[in-house]
């Protein structure tokens, strides 16, 4: 007898093409933000950028692929890559972070919760993102799986939709000027108007009749 996938798709348990799939996606993404986005620019602004729209996009299609494999059972193949691109969105939203500690707190914690800052509310959406999907990353194992009921697991799991939502709102609170969303390029509009697409097919999933 084989060996049976494991049920959360471990590196190990992928075959060739699916281990492609899941680097190609991801990489694909960086390529065209970094590309058509900054223009191949390296420097802390653009890489700061880059990272998050990375992050979001691909949060957004690790998200968007259970409520279109609900629509469109033929997509069920890509279940198998949801948890390393989720994990691997999280650490590119940890990586975000990590450059604008850097580069534009200068190392000081403290400008992350400064009530003084204009930018505060939408900064303050980016880490409730980050603190969601960290609470999701570390419950996606067997050993959560077996201390939690099926009902609760999957409540904590859902909760990565709440996650886009103030990844939307950071985005949004960040790009604005005087009230007024300013995105100067298309590529940042798609990548804003997908992430809403995602979250809003989501909830319109759940009015869909339940599986028999």
């Amino acid at each position: 007898m084989g060996t049976k996938p494991h049920p959360y798709h471990y590196w190990e348990d992928k075959n060739f093409i699916q281990r492609v799939i899941d680097i190609v996606i991801p990489a694909g993404l960086f390529y065209l933000y970094f590309q058509f986005y900054n223009f191949g620019q390296i420097s802390p602004s653009e890489m700061i950028k880059t990272t998050g729209l990375w992050s979001i996009s691909l949060l957004g299609i690790t998200l968007i692929v259970g409520p279109l494999s609900r629509i469109f059972p033929a997509l069920s193949f890509l279940k198998a890559h949801r948890k390393f691109w989720g994990v691997l969105s999280l650490l590119i939203a940890l990586t975000h972070v990590g450059l604008v500690f850097v580069y534009f707190y200068k190392f000081d914690v403290t400008k992350f919760w400064n009530f003084s800052n204009p930018k505060y509310s939408g900064i303050a959406s980016g880490l409730l993102a980050i603190v969601i999907l960290l609470m999701v990353t570390f419950t996606s194992n067997q050993k959560a799986l077996a201390k939690l009921s099926p009902d609760a697991w999957k409540a904590i799991q859902t909760t990565s939709y709440i996650a886009m939502f103030f990844a939307i709102a950071h985005f949004y609170l960040m790009e604005q000027k005087d009230g007024i969303l300013v995105i100067k390029k298309l590529l940042g509009w798609a990548t804003f108007w997908f992430s809403i697409a995602v979250v809003t097919i989501r909830i319109l999933v759940m009015f869909l009749p339940a599986k028999k």
